[in-house]
């Protein structure tokens, strides 16, 4: 049968407004995405401006999977007697910029929160408010970018490969930018008398002494009890236990209706030479980060 007059101008008309639509759709993703963007930088930078420093808040940042759950944690049992666990770690260690960023808290909340306030963030130390105490943590880049790629590939819905994650990461082209930058800009701090740098694979090798450096860092009294109970109740068995309590990621994936994997992975180092090429743990050891200026690939980046 032959078509019809009317079927056969159909057909390029629907193509003509399916492709119109999709571009329509494509436009109004990245105008909803960069309004969204906005008003997140918006409430950051007026919280930013309304919170009141106090010389006892202490700022945990890194770059992300570098140690900063475990940091938080020893902090927390450094600062809280025994008790039932928080309900969530954020709940009384505040991830700084995003908590502020989407709305969770307001600066004013802040203020309610009993000294010694601790926060974590991801962000450069310039964007941090000034007059507290700051410790970055920072980890062997081979293995952030391993520990990186699993939860890109749980929590983000990515589906490369390692090597396809290797050339993003060497590139900057993942969340939070450049690993290299980020600790660069950092380690141009260290010798400024309020940041510390600690070590991730320092904290598994000898935890004890990492926490009494912590601790003289920050001036806190703490006898051999708190040092202990610290170690012990830090230890990858003792938070694996208590998972719920560090899985920042739980309430973000349940709203998007994806099914939560294992946060804490293994709580080791060193696993990342094992899963790349010789060819990329050269580059990366190679690449040294200090001397490197920091390159901000935009607030926005940051508030995720």
């Amino acid at each position: 049968m032959r078509p019809t007059k009317t079927s056969t101008t159909r057909d390029p008309l629907q193509k003509t407004a399916g492709r119109v639509l999709s571009l329509a759709t494509r436009a109004l993703d990245v105008a909803v995405r960069n309004l969204d963007n906005a008003r997140r930088i918006a409430n950051f930078l007026r919280g930013r401006m309304e919170f009141e420093v106090r010389p006892t808040d202490v700022f945990i940042s890194s770059y992300p999977r570098s140690g900063t759950t475990l940091t938080q944690w020893i902090l927390y049992l450094l600062t809280h007697e025994e008790q039932p666990d928080p309900a969530h770690l954020t709940k009384v260690s505040p991830w700084f910029e995003r908590s502020l960023a989407i709305g969770e808290v307001t600066a004013s909340e802040l203020e309610r929160f009993p000294s010694p306030r601790v926060f974590k963030s991801h962000l450069p130390r310039q964007w941090l408010p000034d007059g507290a105490r700051y410790i970055y943590v920072e980890r062997d880049g081979l293995d952030v970018l391993v520990s990186y790629f699993h939860f890109y590939r749980a929590y983000l819905g990515f589906e490369g490969t390692l090597d396809d994650f290797y050339a993003r990461f060497m590139d900057g082209r993942i969340q939070y930018g450049s690993w290299f930058e980020h600790v660069a800009g950092w380690r141009e701090r260290a010798c400024d008398p309020d940041v510390l740098i600690v070590r991730y694979e320092d904290l598994l090798s000898d935890r004890k002494a990492s926490i009494e450096r912590i601790i003289e860092f920050l001036g806190w009294a703490r006898d051999e009890r708190w040092v202990d109970r610290a170690v012990i109740e830090s230890s990858f068995d003792a938070m694996k236990r208590r998972e719920s309590v560090f899985d920042h990621a739980t309430a973000v994936l349940l709203e998007r209706g994806v099914s939560p994997e294992s946060f804490l992975r293994a709580g080791q180092s060193g696993r990342g030479e094992g899963a790349l090429s010789n060819a990329q743990v050269r580059e990366i050891r190679e690449r040294s980060s200090t001397g490197r200026r920091l390159a901000i690939r935009g607030l926005a980046s940051f508030l995720q």
